[in-house]
Order: C-alpha cells, then structure tokens, then sequence
C-alpha cells in the first residue's frame, strides 16, 4: 500500500511538473497531505497594425486609418498546482489578457483554468472543471510554450466555450506503453436561454432544450516520444522527439444555427493532426505542425467550412526562424479566416525566457481572394514583438 501511494503522489507530481517546467516555486504546505507550486508567466507585447477592413474602437489600424502602435500585457497569469492526499491532482489559473491594449486597463482576470484530477492506476487521470476541451493537439497546445505568437484558436468553430475551455468531465490516459492517447468527455456545451428574467420559457428556436452535454476526444498514436501534460507544447526545445498522429471530434444536438423558427441544426466537428518535433545533433530541432478540421453548424451556415493550420520551425541553439498558417474556408464565403506568417524566437533560458517577432497577413472573418462573386476583405497587416517571463 505504501509503495502504491508513493507511486501515485510520483505520478501526480510528474503531471504537473511536467505541464508547467521546472521553474516552478515550492510552497511548504506543513504537511504531507498537500503539495503546493506557484507558477506564473509574463507577456509583453508590441503590435503594430496596418491596412485591412476599417478600424474599430478595439481592432484595426489607428481611427484615422493610419498605423497604430501598441504596448501591452497579451498575458499576465498566475497559477497554483499540486497534489493532495496522494492520489488527487489540482491546478488552478486565473490570468488577465490583453491587459492595456488600446489603452485599456479594465480588462478582467479570470479563471483560465481549474481542474481536479483522480488518478487511480498509472498514467489514468479522471478530471473535472473548467477544461481545454479536446478536438485536435493545437486545440490544447500551451500559450507560453509556444512556435507561434497566435496559433489555431481563431479557426475553433466551437458552440460555447473560453479560450478553447469549458466546465465538464474528462478522461486522460496513456495506454499500450504510452504509445496510444486518449483524452474526452462531456462538455457542458451550449445551452438555451430564457426568454427574460422573468420568464424562465427558453426562447424559441431553443438551443439545446434537453440539456444534452457536448460530447468531445481525440486519440493519438505516439511513435516516439509522448503528451504526458494536461497541456501540449508546440516545440518542446528541450531536446526530447516527438512524433505522434491524431483524430478528434465533436457533437452537440441542436446546438448549431437555427434551421427554422423552431429547431436548431445538430452540432459537430471531425479533426485530424500530424505533430513532429525532433531533436536534432549540436542543440537543433526540427519541428513539422499540420491539422485539418471540418465544422458543421448545419448547411450554409456561417461556421460551417473547412480549416487547415500549419506550423514550421528549424532551431540552431537559441535562434529559431518559424512559419505559421491558419485558414478556414466557411460555406457562405462571408465569414472566411485567413493567416499567412512567420517570425524568429530568440530563447534566453528555453520557454521561461524568451523573445519573439513575428510579421502576419491577416483576413479574419470576411472573404478570401480569389472567391467567386465576392470582393475579397482587404488583408490586415501586423508586426509583433513579444517578451517573456515564465516560472
């Protein structure tokens, strides 16, 4: 019994170890019952945008339509993990984003992340919270251990969620010698809503009058190497290989677009991914990111189309020139994504410190070139500059 608790309380500790680096600060908690890390991470940026589609109040080149220059905090976060009775894992994340953009200093921190886990056999952890909900391994990739500055969460055609987050209950494991993943659930998805605060009636069409959660997975199959974290890098720079393919998918029932003035169209989403990320002799790394996606909201919708994300990256020691594409082509034409970019990573100390740029052609939202019928939304020019502090 003892060497069955050591193991877990090991294995619990790796989970978060592991998803967080091992910069993470100790807390003495005074007791054996309760293990305490604080992590945070620090980004600042600056992003200059110019050209594309009028400017907004909060998007867009300056009011006048000329370049505009930014200084802000992308993210500011703190977070607290741990284990608790040996077998229990915990990790909570509150952060603030884009705090100061545009001169805006209201923006509010919030809960990002809070998940208990169970771990009751090795590699098998059983989780509830305020999840990453799993579609595709970008779908749940690491905001500060990443290639690039913005990766796939604009082409996430999801019903209801946070950043990619939403409350449910999931499984997590390795199999067959780590060489198979699996990770899914149920999701609390979209919901109806009442009609007023005063009549609970939900409104009509009603989306998803039964309550039915949104059930989500993906499997992937390691060939070398393996996702041991709650969440995934996008270059790991830490000299370990990596090559794993995976499938993942979605489903809601009338939880898409309304289909008339009484039914909603079903929900659902099919996704299928490559990751390779190999250490290379002499401190280099190659890394090789390509995932595909079809959403359907129901025919003819605007968040029903096709995506496609890539990413490349080449390391020599600190200096990593990277490429990075998302696009997502929507059945109407109207509501189309489009990113082309690419950029240099300077690594001081690996993903705890470091300094990126990238340069981006965007079209977000609007039409693509080249579509029949349809003027193409002017692109979006921007350049970034990113520092940050990770521990």
């Amino acid at each position: 019994m003892r060497h069955m608790t050591s193991w877990i309380r090991g294995s619990s500790l790796a989970v978060f170890l592991v998803s967080s680096g091992v910069f993470a600060i100790e807390v003495r908690t005074g007791t054996e019952d309760f293990t305490l890390n604080v992590d945070g991470n620090l980004q600042f940026r600056n992003e200059n945008i110019f050209d594309g589609p009028p400017p907004t109040a909060t998007s867009g080149p300056a009011p006048s339509g000329h370049f505009n220059s930014d200084f802000f905090m992308r993210r500011a976060s703190l977070s607290a993990r741990g284990t608790a009775y040996k077998y229990l894992w915990y990790y909570v994340k509150l952060e603030t984003g884009r705090f100061g953009a545009r001169g805006n200093y209201s923006a509010a921190s919030l809960l990002q992340d809070v998940v208990v886990g169970y771990v009751p056999v090795p590699d098998f952890y059983i989780e509830g919270g305020f999840l990453k909900t799993p579609l595709s391994r970008p779908a749940v990739d690491s905001s500060w251990r990443d290639n690039a500055l913005e990766s796939v969460s604009d082409i996430l055609m999801y019903p209801n969620t946070r950043a990619q987050r939403q409350t449910g209950v999931q499984v997590r494991a390795l199999l067959l010698d780590r060489r198979i993943l699996i990770r899914g659930g149920a999701y609390e998805g979209a919901r109806a809503a009442a009609i007023s605060s005063t009549n609970p009636a939900p409104a009509t069409p009603s989306v998803n009058p039964n309550g039915v959660p949104l059930w989500a997975g993906m499997a992937r199959l390691n060939l070398i190497g393996d996702d041991s974290g709650y969440t995934y890098p996008q270059i790991y720079a830490d000299g370990t290989s990596h090559i794993s393919f995976g499938v993942g998918g979605q489903f809601q029932p009338h939880s898409g677009s309304p289909q008339n003035a009484t039914t909603v169209y079903d929900y659902s989403a099919l996704a299928a991914d490559v990751f390779v990320d190999m250490a290379l002799p002499n401190d280099m790394e190659a890394l090789f990111i390509l995932d595909g996606y079809r959403f359907d909201w129901g025919p003819g919708q605007a968040k029903t189309g096709d995506g496609l994300h890539g990413e490349l990256g080449y390391r020599w020691g600190p200096i990593q020139p990277q490429a990075n594409f998302y696009w997502f082509n929507s059945d109407t034409r109207r509501n189309s994504f489009l990113k082309l970019a690419g950029g240099l990573n300077y690594y001081i100390r690996g993903h705890h410190a470091k300094i990126q740029a990238e340069y981006e052609s965007l079209i977000a939202g609007g039409v693509l070139p080249n579509t029949p019928g349809l003027t193409a939304t002017p692109r979006q020019h921007q350049i970034l500059v990113q520092a940050q502090i990770a521990f």
